[in-house]
């Protein structure tokens, strides 16, 4: 039965013991502030069935949950904090010395969110405080910006030798639990024992220069693996499918069958005995790790690779709110939920998306099509064209959409093309290169030059021509504002995945991004109160005067002694970051030596 949050404090809380006085502008501070009205037990009632003692109160769960990913700490220290950090405490509402619940109560409760919800409940929260205060309007048009962040995965990546021996290991760990004996004891039983050592290829004593023994050796694997696949499949055939312990069973050989695939090449040697061997280059999509089976190879950039998955975020452009993430392969392509962000963004806020704007990669073929289609705008930038050594590049042709034709530098016109799969056009000159004065500039090739037109050239062509004008300019510049949102994830450590699989990932990313639309709200709320608060709230009317009197003093000063050296203004405010002068002999120091104003 779900447990509810009194309304009435405990006479023991932090608030009434402790005279704790938390830092206004840290995110304790705020979310203790919030916490009463930010969660309500009734929200996660679906969680929970009638009946039986009341749980922990989800509210305050949920609270936890949030101060966790904060802080980044394991859920042992998350519940040790909620017994002695008075600043826990006080979020929570609750007296010191006593810890919240259990450890297993709060994987529990995680669990159930990533199961029933992936953790939007809490998420969604962020983006309902940022409309309530403001920061999202109400009835705008939300811009999106869109990028993507790698994440290292929780698991082990391993060579063929190791993960082949994890394979079996996992597999023997579901066939021993299925018949109730220990793991140990049955690999032992069917000689599979050297497979429960730390390392299978460091405990192999083998001399690893040499080819033959390492090939002798992967021989062996591999005979195991089938062996042990064979006896899987000898006790799936008896037991029933439904049950849990061939669900382990299956998933178990399918991963031990899917690494003998990716990485191993089987065969026969003359005598007709297995021989294996390692396959060259890396396959796609190969998994390289067995303990976190959706691991994937990826890359950010050219020079930059990972192992793991690939965050994808939307941020609404002019609040900076984050309002989608998803969590994709390490492999997959950046612009893969890029329509998904979108219709998940008007979900999440009840907004209308008008623009989306990417980086190159979302402006590939794909993804315009799957915009146009959608009915979507979308403004990604062109990659301009590469050059062509010491010839004419394509942007030195007239490329005729309407009439299908292609004039040369030298004013010679084509109709002649082969269509390409993907709908792109190859268009030919042929004979009109032969004797032409151009040719040694144009083409080095035997059969004269060739244009290719893209099957989206129209497209293209407007989105280059689009990317050069003032507006196209600012209008791409804006998406350093994901940037922006990318690094406040980052710090609060979305680049190490916390758990195995992309499921649980996702429900990290949606915790991180929660924490910092959060803070970015509140922030931003305290901002606009010092700006436009009474003149008695703590001094804040104060402050916003001195800052702006600060400003000014620094301009004038810069401005009334160009005679003298000249040294940066190192001010907080950044109003104040000018280039200003050496003080006057004898004039009142205004400035230290960093020159930063002393009012």
């Amino acid at each position: 039965m779900i447990g509810k949050r009194g309304v009435q404090r405990d006479l023991f809380d932090v608030g009434n013991v402790y005279p704790l006085e938390m830092d206004p502008k840290s995110f304790y501070y705020q979310l203790a502030v919030a916490a009463a009205q930010l969660f309500k037990d009734e929200e996660f009632a679906f969680l929970y069935k009638d009946g039986g003692r009341p749980s922990v109160p989800p509210s305050q769960l949920a609270l936890m949950t949030l101060l966790q990913h904060y802080t980044g700490c394991s859920d042992a220290e998350a519940v040790a904090r909620s017994t002695y950090d008075l600043r826990w405490a006080a979020v929570l509402g609750r007296a010191a010395g006593e810890p919240l619940c259990a450890k297993s109560t709060l994987q529990l409760f995680r669990a159930q969110l990533e199961i029933h919800a992936g953790g939007h409940v809490i998420f969604a929260k962020s983006i309902e405080e940022a409309k309530a205060k403001g920061k999202i309007k109400e009835g705008g048009v939300l811009h999106l910006l869109l990028d993507t962040k790698p994440i290292d995965g929780r698991g082990a990546v391993q060579d063929t030798y190791n993960l082949l021996g994890t394979g079996i290991r996992d597999l023997v760990h579901a066939l021993s639990r299925g018949e109730g004996q220990k793991a140990k004891k049955w690999a032992q039983d069917h000689d599979l024992g050297r497979y429960f050592e730390a390392s299978v290829k460091g405990s192999a004593d083998i001399d690893w220069t040499d080819e033959a023994a390492r090939r002798a050796f992967l021989n062996e694997v591999v005979v195991d693996s089938r062996r042990l696949l064979r006896a899987a499949g000898e006790r799936l055939a008896q037991w029933q499918a439904t049950e849990s312990r061939s669900v382990r069973v299956r998933a178990a050989s399918r991963l031990l069958e899917q690494l003998l695939l990716q990485d191993v090449d089987e065969g026969v040697n003359a005598q007709g005995e297995p021989q294996a061997s390692i396959k060259k280059g890396t396959a796609p999509g190969r998994i390289p790790s067995a303990t976190d089976p959706e691991q994937r190879h990826g890359r950010k950039s050219k020079s930059k690779k990972f192992t793991g998955h690939k965050l994808s975020v939307a941020v609404d452009a002019e609040s900076q709110v984050i309002t989608d993430v998803a969590v994709l392969a390490g492999s997959a392509g950046d612009a893969e939920a890029a329509l998904d962000h979108v219709n998940r963004t008007e979900e999440n806020t009840g907004e209308k998306v008008g623009q989306t704007t990417g980086d190159c990669v979302f402006g590939n073929a794909e993804t315009r099509q799957a915009f146009a289609e959608a009915g979507r705008e979308l403004k990604a930038k062109v990659p301009e064209e590469a050059p062509n050594g010491e010839y004419y590049p394509k942007s030195a042709f007239q490329i005729d959409l309407q009439n299908n034709t292609v004039t040369c530098p030298g004013g010679q016109t084509t109709e002649e093309f082969h269509p390409e799969k993907d709908g792109s056009k190859i268009f030919h000159f042929g004979e009109a290169c032969q004797g032409c004065p151009l040719r040694g500039r144009c083409t080095g090739a035997a059969g004269g030059r060739t244009v290719r037109v893209h099957w989206q050239e129209k497209e293209r062509q407007e989105a280059r021509a689009y990317q050069k004008t003032p507006e196209g300019k600012a209008r791409l510049r804006q998406r350093v504002g994901v940037e922006h949102a990318l690094a406040r994830l980052g710090h609060l450590g979305i680049g190490q995945a916390r758990y195995v699989g992309r499921a649980k990932t996702l429900f990290q990313a949606k915790m991180v991004a929660a924490v910092a639309n959060l803070r970015l709200v509140w922030n931003w709320e305290d901002a606009m109160a010092t700006l436009e608060g009474p003149p008695s709230r703590n001094g804040a009317r104060v402050g916003a005067v001195l800052i702006a009197l600060r400003a000014v003093v620094c301009a004038l000063w810069a401005a009334g002694a160009d005679q003298l050296a000249r040294r940066r203004c190192v001010c907080q405010d950044a109003q104040c970051a000018r280039e200003l002068s050496e003080p006057r002999p004898g004039a009142p120091m205004r400035h230290k030596p960093a020159f930063r104003p002393a009012f």
